[in-house]
This record gives C-alpha cells, sequence and structure tokens, in this order.
C-alpha cells in the first residue's frame, strides 16, 4: 500500500558589524559609538530556516519550539493547510476525552485498538470508524476537543472548510503544533491516555521525515500526506532538550521533495533551538 493511500507518511550565522567611525568636529562633541556584539552573541536563529524555506519549490509553514526555555522559530505558521492524517490527533483526543470515560471494557478495548492503528500504520479504516462512534455518541466532540485547545483556524470535517480552502479538514503548523504539546504534557487527556498516545506516536511505521536526522533522539511524531502536501508533527526528545516541530509543505514536486525538505528544516529547527 503506498504512503499517500495510507495517509503517512543551521547555522549560526556570524553576525557581521560593521563599526564605522565616527569622525566629528569639536563642539559638539561626537555621539558615542555602540561597541560590536560579542563574539559568542546569538544570531537569529530563524534565519537560515527561512532562507531554506524561501528555497522551497511551493508553500511551506514551520513552528518549532524548545518545550524547556520557550525560544521559538516561525516561518509562515499562521498559514492555513490542509491538515491530512494530523487530524488524527484529534480525533484520537476526541474519543479519549469524551467518549472512553463512559465506554463501556470491550468497547473501550475497541477504541484502544482503533487509535494505535490511526497513530501506528495511519489506518484510514479505523479512522472513519471512530469519526462514526463520535457523530452517534458525542457529535460534539470535536468541536469541544478544538475549543477546549482554543484552535481558532483549525477546522475537522466541516463544510465550511471545504467551501473556503478547498479542503474538509485544515489547520496551521502552530495549531497543530499545540495539538501535539497537549498530548505530550499530559494536562488535556490526563496521564494514562497521554502515555498511551506518546507511546504509539513514538513507534509508527513512518521513520522519513522529522525522524530521519535523529536516530539518536526519541522522536514522536504524526506525519500526514496527500497529493501534492505533506506534514509531519512531533517533539525530539534527545534528553536533554525537547524540541517540538510543526511543518506543513504543499508542492507540485514528487513527494520525496517535500519530504527531504521537511526532513532538513527539521534538523535545522532542532539545532537551532537545541541548548548549545
Amino acid at each position: 500500500m503506498g504512503r499517500i493511500a495510507v495517509i503517512k507518511r543551521l547555522v549560526v550565522v556570524p553576525l557581521v558589524v560593521m563599526l564605522f567611525a565616527a569622525c566629528a568636529q569639536a563642539p559638539p562633541a561626537p555621539k558615542p559609538v555602540p561597541a560590536p556584539p560579542s563574539g559568542n552573541a546569538p544570531a537569529d536563529p530563524a534565519r537560515g530556516i527561512r532562507l531554506e524555506a524561501g528555497r522551497f519549490d511551493g508553500q511551506a509553514g514551520i513552528f518549532a519550539k524548545n518545550l524547556g526555555d520557550g525560544r521559538t522559530v516561525e516561518v509562515n505558521a499562521e498559514k492555513i493547510f490542509p491538515t491530512a492524517s494530523t487530524h488524527k490527533l484529534l480525533v484520537a483526543m476526541a474519543v479519549y476525552r469524551y467518549l472512553y470515560p463512559d465506554a463501556a471494557p470491550a468497547q473501550r478495548r475497541a477504541y484502544d485498538r482503533a487509535i494505535k492503528a490511526m497513530m501506528v500504520t495511519s489506518d484510514n479504516p479505523a479512522f472513519y470508524r471512530l469519526l462514526d462512534e463520535i457523530a452517534a455518541r458525542r457529535p460534539d466532540a470535536l468541536t469541544k476537543v478544538l475549543s477546549d485547545l482554543h484552535l481558532t483556524h483549525t477546522r475537522i470535517h466541516s463544510g465550511e472548510a471545504f467551501r473556503r480552502y478547498g479542503y474538509h479538514s485544515v489547520t496551521t503548523p502552530r495549531e497543530m503544533a499545540a495539538v501535539f504539546e497537549a498530548i505530550y504534557n499530559e494536562t488535556y487527556l490526563g496521564k494514562e491516555m497521554s502515555a498511551i498516545l506518546k507511546e504509539e506516536l513514538a513507534n509508527t511505521i513512518y521513520r522519513e521525515e522529522i525522524p530521519r536526522f535523529m536516530q539518536r533522539s526519541r522522536v514522536m511524531h504524526k506525519v500526514g500526506a496527500l497529493p501534492g502536501l505533506l506534514c509531519d508533527v512531533g517533539i525530539v526528545d534527545d534528553g536533554r532538550d525537547r524540541i517540538l516541530i510543526s511543518v506543513f509543505a504543499t508542492t507540485r514536486r514528487p513527494e520525496k521533495y517535500a519530504s527531504n525538505f521537511i526532513a532538513h528544516v527539521s534538523a535545522a529547527s532542532y539545532n537551532a533551538l537545541r541548548t548549545k
């Protein structure tokens, strides 16, 4: 089965400061000339990433964040993109938050199996079964998750989104990053359900985008793909830093082109934000 059928899948630029000598006759006295910054002063961590995004043959949106100190890198972070399979994260959250507590044990096990299939292999039949469950048992569950997480641009299976953007489910790199962070920090779903999702997201079969250059780190992530779109959102945990990365890319080039872009810009974002 092809990946789309499954729907899967820096550089501190030295600051060159030219200090022009100020020649002034007295009076008046010359204005003080500011001292040049130290050679260790941090450059804009997003500069190289913006350059790479600017060279991308298509449209790219990037949001990355060091979850420890809050530093971010943002390029078109508010741009609207189709969610592709990243919307499975929201469906899983809706089920665990609003259906699971009142479900019988057998039904809970069925939910667990379906969610695992969505997270690990991005299984579409499991996704649609859970959508049917939501429609039958809690039709407002997805809307409530969006409201709970203050996602103002994200829409899931929305007629309004389709009329406006041509896709039923849309989001932004920043908002999908917020979804992943809510899973990771365990405050929204609680420790047990969050731990289940994080373990499954760390063992997805797709390893070509965010995880590609992160072989020594634990990577939890969810990939999405549609014709002309590839995206990946996740967290790289190297034991010292936890770097949240959300990258969406649309292009007319082959999928491999977008995959290479996401892998490289994810590595660049990690290098820009990790503790040196």
